[in-house]
């Protein structure tokens, strides 16, 4: 999360985007001085008493997925739903979608091709188990033949009964017999083998014939459509966004002086701005281990039950909460003063400084914490009872001539 988002889980998002425009307006003028432009000043105030802070948050989905195909290939079906009006058309985004529906369906033929060769060659391996095995037992009854032949020659040639190329010729069949029994269990083998390569290939290609359908992960809704029937995908682009919103993750970020308020399993009170005042009630998921490098806060996971499927992604939530101890004394200024830098990505306050017998606007680099109302909490850059501009900030720039108004 870099700095201007960690700022925006602070304040309201459509606050945050004004502040963002801030840097590069210009306004009306005021006073004979045609650059002078007119500003209202305040002082930095200190709060003095214990009381709850609003941070400022955003709904996420439990689980959101960017599906794509496996394969490439043209799309030929994309699962058809029906309409408010009763009309039966393509999925679009707000549409459920149950776990394994069939999303969409590339063109299969080619890849059916490949599964029934991959079929016919392991039926052939099959086959050829079978034949090899045949041969192995020719040649183990072969072997018994020429040991039952070389037995009885032995028995004769130890009896002097027959010649020498007798002898040597019966043994020489033996030999030959345990050859051809050695060379069948290696035709064995190596038909074996080819078989689990062929059985192998046909799964993978079963496998990839099944690719040619993109199926739901999770029970969710529909956030985006990417493709329609004619299109030809490519393997890994998106086609759908699915997202799991029947139970919601509500994020915000604080400061390390607020680590102390939050723990794990706590339940926390959350309103969402499209809902008034109506109260959700969170439980903290998880509290992170470490700061933001950029903004320096720590990020919160709240889980909400979202049955209804009322809350949305990327809905403004408010979380309250009451703070401990009895005197917390916190630099606050009006939100208005705020002003997003985006050259250097950091939120700054203007005040002013006599220069050339001018009121010159300048710059003061800040470090805002959570959002008190209207106000936000200042945790660097400023002193109790400055005096910064609080009305018409997002229409300066360093060095612009200014005039204070009442």
């Amino acid at each position: 999360m870099n700095s201007r988002s960690a700022f925006r889980s602070l304040v309201p998002a459509a606050l945050a985007a004004a502040l963002n425009g801030g840097c590069t307006g210009h306004g009306a003028t005021a006073g004979s001085d045609p650059n002078a432009r007119a500003v209202r000043m305040v002082a930095v105030e200190l709060s003095r008493g214990p009381g709850p802070t609003t941070y400022s948050a955003i709904v996420a989905p439990n689980a959101q997925v960017d599906l794509a195909f496996r394969i490439p290939g043209y799309v030929v079906a994309v699962h058809q739903a029906k309409a408010g009006d009763g009309r039966v058309r393509p999925l679009e985004p707000g549409d459920p979608v149950p776990s394994g529906l069939i999303l969409a369906s590339i063109r299969a033929t080619d890849y059916q091709a490949v599964v029934d060769k991959a079929r016919g060659a392991n039926d052939e391996s099959a086959a050829g188990i079978n034949a090899a095995e045949a041969q192995l037992a020719e040649a183990q009854a072969g072997l018994i033949q020429a040991k039952a032949d070389f037995a009885r020659i032995e028995t004769l040639w130890q009896q002097e009964s027959i010649t020498k190329p007798a002898y040597d010729g019966s043994k020489a069949r033996l030999d030959i017999a345990r050859a051809k029994v050695g060379a069948a269990q290696a035709a064995v083998a190596a038909a074996r083998q080819r078989s689990t390569e062929a059985a192998a290939q046909l799964q993978e290609a079963r496998i990839t014939l099944d690719d040619t359908q993109l199926r739901a992960p999770f029970t969710g809704t529909l956030l985006e459509r990417r493709m329609d029937v004619g299109t030809l995908v490519t393997a890994g682009a998106p086609a759908f966004v699915v997202a799991d919103v029947h139970r919601v993750k509500i994020r915000f970020s604080i400061p390390d002086t607020a680590l102390r308020e939050f723990r794990a399993g706590q339940v926390l009170p959350i309103t969402v701005g499209a809902f008034g005042d109506e109260r959700f009630e969170g439980r903290v998921l998880s509290l992170a281990a470490a700061a933001d490098p950029k903004a320096r806060s720590f990020e919160i996971n709240v889980a909400v039950a979202n049955p209804d499927l009322k809350l949305r992604s990327g809905m403004i939530a408010s979380i309250q909460v009451a703070e401990s101890g009895t005197d917390h004394r916190q630099m606050r200024v009006p939100i208005d003063a705020l002003v997003h830098d985006p050259t250097t990505d950091r939120y700054l306050v203007y005040t002013v400084e006599e220069r050339d017998r001018k009121t010159i606007a300048k710059a003061v680099p800040i470090r805002p914490g959570p959002l008190a109302g209207n106000q936000v909490s200042i945790l660097d850059g400023l002193r109790e009872g400055q005096r910064i501009i609080a009305s018409g900030a997002n229409l300066l720039r360093p060095g612009d001539v200014v005039k204070e108004v009442q």
